[in-house]
């Protein structure tokens, strides 16, 4: 089995380093191919000389280096579009899935086609963010018919699903909920596996800023609306074709 894995990176100088070793590892103990993709999105600091340094130490390591400052969401779909294995998988550079866990999600296959990765507990996480979380997942099952636990945590999809569902947000925070939406509403099979979320320890998180937040409610307002007039005139014509 083969998988490549995607690591957004932005001003990662502190965590790339023992990410990237602990990733390596993980991975060659279980998959018999698997490419780690750094996407460094023009960070500041040393990240993407450190990038280009695993790459040449680790041949599993590819390097997508952005020419400017697009975002998490954003750099997480080009290192998706640059996959060339069977199954992908994102996490963050400060390693809040563990890989090894990828032992528990990938047998789910068998009998789904996206396995999502549900924290057990959100370690680490400050009462804004807390409450933030609870707000996002509350207008998610407001707006939306899929009801999962966790939208953003990890999710395991076969390259081909993937590429299918076709994901149009590009926010931290709506990219993957927009994601499975799609594919549920597309009929794929979807399941839940709680899962150790681990906390970080160094740098600074970015996505739950002000500005990361009202990005990632435009899009899936945006996203509501669209789908909501795509399926009024099928609802219309159903309820004639009954009268």
């Amino acid at each position: 089995m083969q998988i490549s894995v995607v690591f957004p990176c932005y001003n990662e100088e502190e965590n790339i380093r023992g990410a990237m070793e602990r990733a390596v590892t993980a991975l060659a103990e279980q998959f018999d191919a698997f490419e780690i993709l750094l996407v460094d999105d023009a960070s500041q600091d040393a990240t993407p000389w450190i990038c280009d340094e695993l790459a040449v130490r680790h041949p599993q390591i590819r390097v997508l280096h952005n020419a400017k400052n697009i975002g998490q969401g954003a750099s997480i779909v080009r290192g998706f579009q640059n996959a060339r294995y069977d199954l992908v998988l994102h996490n963050a550079m400060d390693y809040p899935f563990d890989l090894r866990d990828l032992r528990a999600m990938v047998p789910l296959l068998r009998d789904a086609d996206i396995v999502v990765a549900v924290r057990r507990e959100r370690a680490g996480y400050s009462l804004y963010r807390v409450l933030t979380s609870i707000v996002h997942k509350t207008l998610l099952h407001l707006l939306f018919p899929l009801r999962l636990s966790d939208y953003n945590f990890v999710q395991l999809y076969p390259r081909t699903v993937w590429e299918h569902v076709k994901v149009e947000a590009r926010s931290t925070a709506f990219l993957t909920p927009e994601a499975l939406i799609r594919a549920h509403d597309l009929g794929y099979r979807i399941v839940e596996i709680p899962i150790e979320y681990h906390a970080r320890v160094a740098g600074i998180a970015t996505s739950g800023r002000p500005k990361v937040i009202l990005a990632s409610l435009r899009d899936m307002i945006h996203f509501w609306w669209k789908r909501l007039l795509r399926r009024t005139p099928r609802a219309a014509a159903i309820g004639q074709a009954s009268s």
